[in-house]
Order: structure tokens, then C-alpha cells, then sequence
């Protein structure tokens, strides 16, 4: 192990700085150096720059992502600092051999040949809820096209109700958006989500949920909690990230005329855009890791035991690997950012976070071509996800369309 002294900075990821300036704040981090000890939150590490950050995560015999009682008897691990209590988001937080066991379950949903498959539904969804706000010539872009979309296009694979949509994702973006006041919301979803699946046992149906109870497990189903953590991992990881994608993209957008009709007209500009696109906006923050060995990152010694935040979007800002990072280039060549993650636990909904994003930008770039963003609110809590509270766009108001 190296001997070299332990690297200090001080940032709190759930301070009133970062909530107000997060990206200084990174920025902070990055200049403190790669690796670096902040004592706030109980202590732990934050993993900042990109090729750190790379590392780290694909080496995943070093960390644990499975929460555990501490010796204090209080509730420790997971990927969130501090602790989330009472669910539990899987796959990403379970180890091998059961993290192999949850991801291959859901893994063919969201397969490349799935996700193309999908490609009507998500237009037909896109399209329903665009008719329903553009004759309005205002709106809340998050709660009335981004959320709504995602919601729906989630719930689809799912096999449940889409027009259960906002009971759903009023919940989940609540939680990023005022966290506070999100306990009665999950808590409703986490109730409604256990009943279903015991419903969906005696009756089934089609979807992931139907294929999940089904699913054997060392010759035995699937418990109902797992099957619950799951799906409840599914909709949170599916909601607000791509709702707040779309968000963040429209945004920059909005007075570069000639960057929308590129990416209207163009396949190969709309995908280096995607992908600058998700690394500019990062909706995936930063998620954590416990170390589960006494381990090197970058030049710093990780005891086993100690907290590891890795930080994605900060990484995706990194200079050292990204010319003029602060800077959007919709051609960026190559772009190796780590929008969603690396290792073992990167996003399983990638391929569907592109399409949706893809085929939704596309839509509401050629129907609402005027739309300007006139108030725009962010998240409170900014350590996990980027996104808006709310977006107010104002716009020329159009008509349904005739599908």
C-alpha cells in the first residue's frame, strides 16, 4: 500500500454549496486531486476524475454496493451517502453471485433488439402526450412532456397501467426534487408496487414484473421483495434521468436554430449529440461504493470498510480528457464519458435511455419549433441526479396530432 499522505478536501455533497454551485464544487474536488478524503457525512472518499473514476468502478472485487448493519447497529453501504433506508435498489445494490442473478432478470427487457422493438410504443406515447399540452402554448416541460413520456414508456415494459403514470412518477420526481416531503409518495408506490405483485402471482400477466415473479432462484421464485426492489429500481432509474436529459438538452437548444435542424435531419449528428448530451448534462450524478479490501485508488490508500463516492458528472467535466469541457460539441469524437457508470453495475437502461431521448427530442423539436425556456428550477438534491423541478416553456401553439 502506498504511504503517501491522505488527501483532504472539504466539500459536503448534501451541503448548501453543492445544492447551489455543484459544478464549482466538482471542480473543487478535481483540483484537490483525484482521490480525496472529505470528513463530511461520516467520512469517505471522492473519486473525481475520469480516469479514477473508470478505474474504480471496473474493478469491482475492490467495493460493495450492498447495504449492512453497522457495529453501531445502524444501517450502512448502499449507493447513496448517507444511507437510504427501508428499499433497496436492485440490482446495483447487491454483489456477485446474486447481482448476476437480478441483472440477467431484467437484462432482456432492455436489450438492444427489446429496445428497438419498443420504438412505436415510445412514439405513440411521445406523441399523446405532446397533442395533449401543444395547443396550450405554455407548459411545465418536466411534468408534461419529459416525466409523462419516460413514466409511460417505463410502465409499458413493465406490463402496468400507463395511465397510472403520475401516481407513479409525481413520487419519484419528488424525491429528487424535495426530497423532504417524498416519504408519503414512496412509501404509497412501495405499498401499491407489493399488493401488485402479490395480485400478479395468482393472476398473471405480460411484462417484466409477470417475468420476474417467474424467475428461479437456486430452484425457488423469486421472493416478492426482490421482485419489488426491482421494479421499484426500473422506475426510479427509468423516470426523472432521461426526463431530465431531454430537459437539459432542450435547454441549450433553445436559441441554436441551426443545431436543432441537424439533429432533425442528420443520424449520425443526432447520436454524437446524444452522447454529449449525456455527458454535459450528466443525469447520474454520482452514486457510492463501500471499499470491501484495503485497496489503492489513484495515489491514495482506501481502507477496507471506508465510503467511496464516485463522481460521474465531474469526471465527464474532467480536462484531462475532454477538450473544453465546459463547452457543448454536438460532433464530439471520441467522447468517453461515464453518463452511466462503468463495471459491473453501468446502466442496464442504456440503450433505452438513447431511444427515448432520441426519438422525443426529435418529435418535439419538429412540432414545437419556437419553444423558449422562461423559468427553469433545478433539483434540490444534486449528489444523485440532475434535473429540474420544473422547466416553464412558453411556445406558439399548435395542433394535436391526427394519430
Amino acid at each position: 500500500m502506498s504511504t503517501t499522505t491522505k488527501r483532504q478536501v472539504a466539500l459536503d455533497i448534501n451541503g448548501e454549496d453543492y445544492q447551489q454551485r455543484p459544478l464549482e464544487q466538482e471542480a473543487k474536488a478535481r483540483e484537490a486531486g483525484a482521490v480525496a478524503w472529505a470528513e463530511s457525512n461520516g467520512g469517505h472518499w471522492m473519486v473525481s476524475r475520469h480516469s479514477e473514476v473508470l478505474e474504480g468502478l471496473r474493478e469491482a472485487e475492490n467495493y460493495s454496493t450492498e447495504k449492512f448493519i453497522k457495529e453501531d447497529g445502524e444501517l450502512g453501504g448502499g449507493i447513496m451517502i448517507p444511507t437510504v433506508p427501508f428499499y433497496r435498489y436492485l440490482p446495483n445494490e447487491a454483489d456477485p453471485p446474486s447481482w448476476n442473478v437480478y441483472r440477467r432478470s431484467i437484462a432482456p427487457h432492455l436489450s438492444p433488439g427489446s429496445v428497438e422493438r419498443l420504438g412505436p410504443a415510445i412514439d405513440l406515447h411521445a406523441t399523446e402526450t405532446i397533442d395533449a399540452m401543444i395547443e396550450d402554448g405554455e407548459c411545465d416541460f418536466v411534468m408534461q412532456v419529459g416525466s409523462p413520456i419516460t413514466a409511460k414508456v417505463t410502465l409499458h415494459i413493465l406490463g402496468l397501467p400507463t395511465e397510472d403514470w403520475h401516481f407513479y412518477a409525481s413520487a419519484v420526481h419528488r424525491l429528487f426534487a424535495d426530497s423532504e416531503a417524498a416519504g408519503p409518495g414512496i412509501a404509497a408506490v412501495q405499498e401499491r408496487l407489493a399488493s401488485t405483485i402479490a395480485e400478479r402471482r395468482a393472476h398473471p400477466q405480460t411484462g417484466m414484473i409477470d417475468d420476474l415473479i417467474a424467475t428461479q432462484v437456486d430452484g425457488a421464485p423469486m421472493s416478492d421483495e426482490d421482485v419489488k426492489d426491482l421494479v421499484f429500481d426500473v422506475i426510479v432509474g427509468g423516470f426523472d434521468t432521461v426526463a431530465g436529459l431531454l430537459a437539459g438538452a432542450l435547454q441549450w437548444l433553445q436559441d441554436r436554430p441551426e443545431e436543432k435542424a441537424q439533429m432533425l435531419e442528420d443520424d449520425r449528428y443526432l447520436q454524437t449529440a446524444t452522447e454529449e448530451f449525456l455527458r454535459f448534462v450528466s443525469p447520474a450524478v454520482g452514486l457510492s461504493r463501500t471499499a470491501a479490501r484495503d485497496y489503492l485508488i489513484g495515489d491514495q490508500s482506501v481502507a477496507k470498510g471506508d465510503r467511496i463516492y464516485f463522481m460521474y458528472r465531474s469526471a465527464n467535466r474532467d480536462p484531462e480528457e475532454f477538450a473544453d469541457p465546459e463547452q457543448v460539441d454536438l460532433e464530439r469524437r471520441p467522447n468517453r464519458h461515464v453518463a452511466f457508470g462503468a463495471g459491473i453495475h453501468r446502466c442496464v437502461g442504456s440503450n433505452l435511455a438513447r431511444a427515448i431521448f432520441q426519438r422525443v427530442v426529435r418529435q418535439f423539436l419538429a412540432r414545437v419549433p419556437d419553444y423558449e425556456v422562461a423559468e427553469a428550477e433545478q433539483y434540490k438534491l444534486t449528489n444523485n441526479n440532475a434535473g429540474f423541478a420544473r422547466m416553464l416553456m412558453r411556445y406558439t401553439p399548435g395542433r394535436p396530432s391526427a394519430v
